[in-house]
C-alpha cells in the first residue's frame, strides 16, 4: 500500500491560479434562447445584494394594485415584470451605483460557455468534462429558500428551505458589457 497512489486527489493542483474560462480550451461563444438567458438575468438579479430591496419594494407594489390575487400569482407577475421596471427605476435614479446601472441596461444573448470555472478558489467543472478525467469536481449542493406551494390551488404558501443536489452541466459567463457573472446551469 505505501506505492499506491490516491484515486481521485492530485498530486499537484497544476490548475491553481488558473480561470480555466481565460483559456482557449472548452471555451467557446454560444447563442442561447432568449427565454434561457432572460432567466439567468432574473436568477442574477436575484441573488445580488444590491438589487434585494427593488425586488422587495417591487412586490410591495404588485401586491397593493392586486389586493385580491394570490401569493402565487403576486409571484408570478412579479417575476414577469420585475426587469422592466428594474431597469425603469435606475434609469431615473441618477444616484444608482455603476454595477445597478449595467445590470439595468441588462446583458448581452451571446454568452460564453465553458468546461471549467474557478470561482473563490474552487474548481468546478460541467459534467462531460468530468467524465474524462480522473476527479470529480462537478457536483454541486444548494440551500435554496423560495414560495413553496402545496397544490396548484394553494393560497397560502409558505417559504421554505430546500437542499438541492445535482450536477453541472453547463458554465456560462454572461457579460454586462462592463462585467462579468458565470452562471452553473445544473440537474
Amino acid at each position: 500500500m505505501s506505492k499506491a497512489k490516491c484515486i481521485g486527489v492530485p498530486e499537484k493542483c497544476w490548475h491553481s491560479r488558473r480561470l480555466i474560462s481565460k483559456s482557449s480550451k472548452g471555451v467557446h461563444v454560444i447563442s442561447k434562447s432568449r427565454e434561457e438567458v432572460l432567466q439567468a438575468h432574473l436568477y442574477i438579479l436575484n441573488n445580488t445584494d444590491e438589487v434585494l430591496p427593488y425586488f422587495d419594494t417591487h412586490k410591495d407594489i404588485v401586491k397593493y394594485k392586486n389586493p385580491r390575487q394570490s401569493e402565487k400569482w403576486v409571484l408570478i407577475w412579479h417575476n414577469k415584470t420585475f426587469m422592466s421596471w428594474f431597469k425603469q427605476q435606475i434609469m431615473n435614479d441618477p444616484s444608482a451605483s455603476e454595477t445597478l446601472t449595467w445590470l439595468a441596461k441588462g446583458l448581452k444573448f451571446d454568452v460564453l460557455c465553458c468546461s471549467g470555472y474557478e470561482v473563490n478558489g474552487y474548481l468546478f467543472y460541467t459534467k462531460s468534462r468530468d467524465d474524462r478525467s480522473t476527479v470529480q469536481n462537478s457536483g454541486v449542493t444548494l440551500e435554496a429558500e423560495s414560495m413553496q406551494f402545496s397544490t396548484v390551488k394553494d393560497q397560502n404558501p409558505v417559504v421554505g428551505s430546500m437542499p438541492y443536489y445535482g450536477i453541472i452541466v453547463e458554465i456560462w459567463e454572461v457579460n454586462y458589457t462592463k462585467f462579468t457573472i458565470p452562471v452553473f446551469k445544473c440537474k
